[in-house]
């Protein structure tokens, strides 16, 4: 099965904060059977907080990134695709964040379950999100 980290669960795993995730989400996360990826969007989005003083990464992004590539977790690039696909969503009133909304797109387009404990994920009813 495929999955796509939310940028909270990322982050929770890349700092090694595993008892901030469900154990639902832990026992994906550690399957042999899960193949795990993340957005590129959830690497902008942790600098953009981080410079804003919105976020503080003790590791710091530049090692999130390692310990990403070294847990064998893939980096999907943001794609013109997912750019389209993020202008078809439906915007809902109650969740207009444009992060949040590039990862349901990415989701979507490549027909990933995403693992999150954000439930206004749950508002695009075609999103299969996991905690």
């Amino acid at each position: 099965m495929k999955y796509l980290l939310d940028t909270q669960v990322l982050i929770f795993l890349g700092c090694g904060y595993q008892d901030r995730v469900s154990q639902r989400v832990l026992e994906i996360y550690q399957s042999p059977e899960s193949k795990i990826f993340i957005s590129q969007i959830s690497y902008w989005e942790i600098a953009i907080k981080i410079n804003i003083g919105k976020l503080h990464i003790p590791i710091g992004l530049r090692n999130v990134m390692m310990c990403t590539k070294q847990a064998g977790i893939e980096m999907i690039p943001v794609d013109n695709s997912h750019i389209l696909c993020y202008q078809d969503l439906e915007l809902h009133e109650n969740h207009k964040d444009p992060f949040d909304r590039l990862i349901i797109a990415v989701s979507l387009y490549e027909k990933l379950k995403i693992l999150s404990n954000d439930t206004q994920f749950d508002a695009y009813k075609q999103v299969t999100r996991i905690w």
